[in-house]
Parts: structure tokens; C-alpha cells; sequence
């Protein structure tokens, strides 16, 4: 059942105070503040009820995005002692990973950045104030948060992490068993002793104070590991030989901008910029001159071109109420975005995904407690444009682009669909390399499965076939050597026909996401929270295993979905922590 629950006031302090204790640097002198140029902004007005909770911003009436045109500025606040995101050099100057993703972003948009000093203790006031637009203080994107602020995409998969010998036989954290663990301060201590007991192992764990105590006892050889927070370790890693740090985390705590409540276009700038800049390649260069040379973290991208610019985004912020409100008034959930043919192609691809999402969402909305509204015949753009007029809540099976970004808000990709390849048994072909010269044809996704030959041949003779019924018969006639095209239809024909074989290799898999209205934070958040819960207490896998295994080869089982989960406590919209 949905319901609003107030946390716990001493807990939200915390989490506004700064959250991570452990990873506090200890500032070097006193820097001088940054005096902040004047500029005209509304401020966020701040919800004052109870007064033992912590009070809660309202919602922008008009997004920062205005005042940035207006000014050709960027104000971005940011931490003075928390290298290698932030930190203020001997000569005055701000440096760090956040800043320079900041200073791209200003390049992109045309603007001039300003930087603005912030604490764990102001950040949060001083971005309600309106003294800054966006933060890029090291800001840990947790459930809770998302009452504060909007997030924007992780920039950086933080956390609790573990580091081991390179050539020790331990290949992850189980591995450790009830060997001897350095903890960089009890925080490190207690998550590691946590995510131990759920693992079965009981390792012997020690305090460190700092991590220069831990690095010393790992080279006397008085711990086999060490455990603390990702880029703490990423610099240790650093002063020691033949260390790697496990990909396994004992907890995750990735970190993102923020920007004031409701302000869903600056956000949605933010990430769109985010994706251009990491498809150019720069966010790589940039995230391994700031993290000692390590390869950067997985940042998405999507195909498309963007429907708007800097100067042409929209900035519109409608005053309609969320769609959790209506759930919790007994409405039901409008859902677009599937077919529902009552006599579907014998290979079409779509009552299987829709068999998939329909599972999903009945899931979802049974922990919601909310009736279900099904609206056929609105897969694809046709769902996105339900929900941009008002007509539907939200939208699945949403294959993420540029192009949608100013449109709509998108949840995290809850299923993947990839291309195969099909050929008859008396036919040899190795592989999507192997079709030089070789008649083939592909089916939907045209133009990516048409890509995905011409990429990899120099003198490939492929054709779109009209359907995928006409592929079929232009395979099994030997009319040519392979079909390209979703894995789905492919194993649909090989189902038909035992003498079609699939290549092994799954090619390009896309990821699928469930569309919302831009502004609805409330709903996009209760969306995220209930899929993190579905992936962690196994129900998410459970239905892809459902209702996509039987359509895998049988020696190649489905691929795991990597997807992000972020800590915290989502009581107030009444998902559990």
C-alpha cells in the first residue's frame, strides 16, 4: 500500500548533514570563500509541518534553466576538500573529476562556470537559496535524497569496496572466507560485517584509522584485504604493487549532480549533455587523468539525435499533480506501450515482450495496491505520445534515445533485447564476419541489423525484407545464406523449423526502459525504487527468466541484467529500505 511515512528526523539530518563520514577529507587550511555574484532567482520556498522532521523544499515554480540563459552562467557548488572530485589547489584554482565534467558542460551549453564553495552541512541550504544552480559535491544519490532534490545520472559508482593481491587465489568477497580484513573506520567495518553474514562468511576484521594505517598493515602482510570507500582505494591502489581492487562491491553509493526540487529541465539538460559528452569519448579521458589512470565507469549512451539544444530546451513546468496521488486515491494506472494482437505473425516478437511487461507491471502494481488500465495498440511512439498528452501514466518497453530526453523521463532499463543470427544447417557461416559477399537479408530492427552486417563486412549483399514471414521463406528456400534481426523472431523460425541453426553471439544488445511525464518526479521515483526492489529480492530475474528463456538457444542461457541499485529509504512513498 501506498502511503506517506515521515523518516526518522535524526536520520535525515544525517543524510542532509553529509552522509559519509568515513570519507570526510580533512580540509587543508581555511579556503578563501567564493563571493557569490548576485543574481535574480526565486528561491525554494521550504515545507515547515512537524517541527521534529526535516523540512521538505517544494517543488521549483520555474526551473534554473531561465536564469542560466539569461546570465550566460552556471553556478555549481562544490567541495573544497574532497580530491579527486573537488579541491581547491595551492594556487587558487578548483580542480577534480566534478569540476571538469562541470567545465565540459559549460563548453556545451556556451556559458560561463562559476564555482561556489559548499560543506556536507550547506550544500542542500544553499542550493534552496538559489546561491547556486546545481551541485557537484560528491552528492551520494540515495532514496531518501530524492524528496530534496532531482539527481541526474550517476557520474560515479562510489561505494564500499575491497582490495586484494593481485595474485592471491581470492576472486571475490567470499573468497576472504575468515581471513584478516583492514576496515578504513567503522563504517567500512560494519557494511563489510553486514554484507558478510549474507554471504556466509565470518571474516576477521580490524579498524583502520586512516587509510595509510590499512595500506601498512596489507604490506606487512597482517591483513590480506582491505576494505573502504572505491576512491579511497583507487589512490591506494596506487602506492602499492600488484593490487586490484574486486568488481564485487560490499555496498554501492554511487554519486550524481543535483539541482533543486521539481526542476526537471535543468536535470534532463544535465543528462542529455552527460550522454553527448561520454558519446564523444571525453568522459573516459576525463575520468582517468582525475582517478589515477583507471578505465572509466560504464556510462550509457543512446542512439538518436537530440531533439533540443541548450537554448531551444524546454523549460515548461506543468502544475499538474503527480500520478502517485491518483494511485493512492484508488485510480488506476493508465499503461501504454503494449499490442495485445489478438492473432499475432507466428513470428512476431511482440506478445512475448508484451507477456513480459504485462508480468511486470501486474507486479509493480500489486505492491502499490493499484488496479491496472491496459491501453492496446500503443507500442511504441504511440505510447510515448499517450503519455506526453496526458492519456496514459507511463509507457513500456521504451527503447531509450536522444530524442526523448525533453519529452519524457525515462526509469532504469529493466530488460535488454539483442540481434541473432540465423542460417539453415547446410549452410556454413561462421559469423556476422562471415557474410562477405553472401546474400542475406535482416528484419526489424532494419536499419540497426542492416548496420550491425554492413559494419562488419566490406562487400556485404543484404536486403530489408518486407516481413519477417518473407524472410523465413527466402531462408528455408536457400534463397540466402543468413536472416539478421531481433532474437526474439529468430528463435520463433527455429522453433518452426529444426534445421535452422542461430549463431552463439548475441549482437548488440539494446536496453529497455518504462516512459513517464517529464515533471513527475513522484511517479519516477516510485517506478526506480520498485524495480531496485524487484531486482534485489529476485523477482526481476525471476519473470526475464519466465518469459525469455524459452526463446534462448539451450546451451546459452539469458545474459545477467546489470542494473544499479541505490541505498536508502524510500518509506515516504512507502517502498521499504
Amino acid at each position: 500500500m501506498l502511503r506517506r511515512t515521515s523518516l526518522i528526523s535524526c536520520m535525515v539530518v544525517t543524510i542532509l548533514a553529509g552522509l559519509q563520514v568515513a570519507c570526510t577529507r580533512e580540509p587543508q587550511g581555511t579556503p578563501t570563500p567564493t563571493i557569490v555574484p548576485t543574481r535574480s532567482v526565486t528561491s525554494v520556498p521550504v515545507v515547515h509541518g512537524n517541527p521534529d522532521e526535516t523540512p521538505l523544499p517544494q517543488p521549483v515554480a520555474a526551473s534554473a534553466l531561465e536564469d542560466i540563459r539569461q546570465a550566460g552562467e552556471l553556478r555549481v557548488g562544490i567541495l573544497y576538500n574532497y580530491s579527486p572530485f573537488c579541491f581547491l589547489a595551492d594556487n587558487g584554482e578548483v580542480h577534480g573529476y566534478e569540476v571538469a565534467l562541470v567545465r565540459r558542460i559549460a563548453e556545451e551549453w556556451g556559458v560561463e562556470v562559476t564555482f561556489v564553495q559548499v560543506t556536507r552541512q550547506t550544500r542542500l541550504p544553499m542550493l534552496y537559496s538559489g546561491e547556486v544552480d546545481m551541485l557537484a559535491a560528491a552528492m551520494p544519490h540515495r532514496w531518501e535524497l530524492e524528496q530534496f532534490v532531482e539527481f541526474s545520472n550517476t557520474i560515479f559508482r562510489s561505494g564500499y569496496v575491497v582490495l586484494i593481491s593481485a595474485g592471491s587465489d581470492i576472486e571475490s568477497i567470499a573468497g576472504i572466507g575468515g581471513g584478516a580484513v583492514a576496515a578504513v573506520g567503522p563504517e567500512a567495518q560494519s557494511v563489510l560485517m553486514d554484507y558478510a553474514a549474507q554471504i556466509g562468511i565470518v571474516p576477521s576484521v580490524r579498524i583502520s584509522d586512516t587509510v595509510n594505517d590499512a595500506v601498512s598493515a596489507f604490506k606487512n602482510g597482517e591483513v590480506s584485504a582491505i576494505t573502504g570507500r572505491r576512491e579511497d582505494l583507487m589512490l591506494a591502489a596506487t602506492s602499492l604493487s600488484n593490487v586490484e581492487i574486486l568488481d564485487e562491491f560490499v555496498v554501492v553509493e554511487p554519486y550524481a549532480f543535483a539541482v533543486r526540487r521539481g526542476d526537471t529541465p535543468l536535470r534532463d539538460l544535465i543528462n542529455l549533455t552527460l550522454l553527448a559528452i561520454a558519446g564523444g569519448g571525453d568522459i573516459g579521458t576525463i575520468f582517468s587523468s582525475s582517478f589515477y589512470g583507471y578505465s572509466a565507469d560504464l556510462f550509457p549512451v543512446y542512439p538518436g539525435e537530440p531533439a533540443y539544444t541548450f537554448e531551444t530546451f524546454p523549460t515548461d513546468l506543468p502544475a499538474t499533480e503527480s500520478v502517485v496521488e491518483r494511485i493512492r486515491r484508488g485510480e488506476p494506472l493508465r499503461v501504454a506501450g503494449l499490442a495485445l494482437e489478438a492473432q499475432p505473425g507466428r513470428f512476431d516478437a511482440q506478445p512475448i515482450v508484451d507477456g513480459y511487461n504485462r508480468a511486470i507491471i501486474n507486479e509493480m502494481a500489486r505492491r502499490w495496491n493499484a488496479p491496472v488500465s491496459e491501453l492496446p495498440q500503443s507500442a511504441g511512439r504511440a505510447g510515448i505520445d499517450l503519455v506526453e498528452s496526458g492519456q496514459a501514466d507511463l509507457v513500456v518497453g521504451v527503447q531509450p534515445d536522444l530524442s526523448l530526453i525533453g519529452q519524457v523521463a525515462l526509469s532504469q532499463a529493466y530488460y535488454q533485447r539483442s540481434l541473432r543470427l540465423i542460417h539453415m544447417q547446410n549452410v556454413t557461416v561462421l559469423g556476422i564476419y562471415d557474410l562477405e559477399a553472401k546474400e542475406s537479408v535482416v528484419v526489424e530492427p532494419l536499419a540497426l541489423s542492416e548496420d550491425l552486417i554492413r559494419d562488419n563486412n566490406d562487400f556485404p549483399r543484404v536486403t530489408q525484407a518486407a516481413s519477417v514471414e518473407e524472410a523465413f521463406k527466402a531462408l528455408t528456400a536457400g534463397s540466402v545464406y543468413a536472416v539478421v534481426g531481433d532474437e526474439f523472431s529468430m528463435m520463433l523460425m527455429i522453433q518452426t523449423d529444426d534445421r535452422i541453426e542461430v549463431i552463439g553471439e548475441r549482437y548488440r544488445p539494446t536496453d529497455y526502459a518504462m516512459a513517464m511525464p517529464s515533471y513527475d518526479t513522484e511517479l519516477q521515483a516510485l517506478v526506480d525504487f520498485t524495480l531496485q526492489n524487484m531486482k534485489l529480492d529476485g523477482t526481476l530475474d525471476r519473470l526475464r527468466e519466465q518469459y525469455f528463456n524459452p526463446y534462448m538457444p539451450a546451451d546459452d542461457p539469458l545474459e545477467p541484467l546489470e542494473f544499479e541499485i541505490w541505498p536508502g529509504d524510500g518509506s515516504y512513498l512507502g517502498v521499504g529500505g
